[in-house]
């Protein structure tokens, strides 16, 4: 049994491969997620479930408020790896009521900080801090 951090940050890498492969049009997410999390999706967790895909059926939604706070940018110009802890963190906050906002904001920051650029868990923490 995976713990809850290893399980966002597993959905956080299907979100970005989904990203990644959508621009290249192949695979889909259910096989994107069976190989992040190394399990055949029946055994994937259901918390990880939901909150993937349910983030990504409302990808459109979520990315046009991360671009309505985007100051000075554009959704485009954002790495995927930020692209995918802001749908995650949006994802979470909407589809479950396990997780606080302050807990969510964490866990991207930390995310951000081991799998982005130096300072870009700042501009991740002042985004979800906005949209949350």
């Amino acid at each position: 049994m995976i713990s809850r951090n290893q399980e966002q940050e597993k959905i956080m890498f299907s979100i970005y491969q989904y990203l990644f492969y959508e621009r290249m049009n192949s695979e889909d997410l259910k096989e994107i997620m069976e190989n992040v999390f190394e399990l055949p999706y029946d055994e994937i967790p259901l918390f990880s479930k939901e909150v993937c895909v349910k983030t990504l059926v409302h990808q459109n939604d979520f990315d046009e408020v991360i671009s309505v706070n985007l100051n000075k940018w554009t959704l485009n110009r954002i790495n995927l790896v930020s692209h995918a802890i802001l749908l995650m963190s949006m994802g979470e906050i909407r589809f479950t009521d396990e997780i606080s906002k302050a807990e969510i904001i964490n866990i991207a920051v930390n995310l951000s900080k081991k799998y982005s650029d130096a300072n870009d868990y700042k501009f991740i923490n002042a985004i979800l801090e906005k949209i949350l």
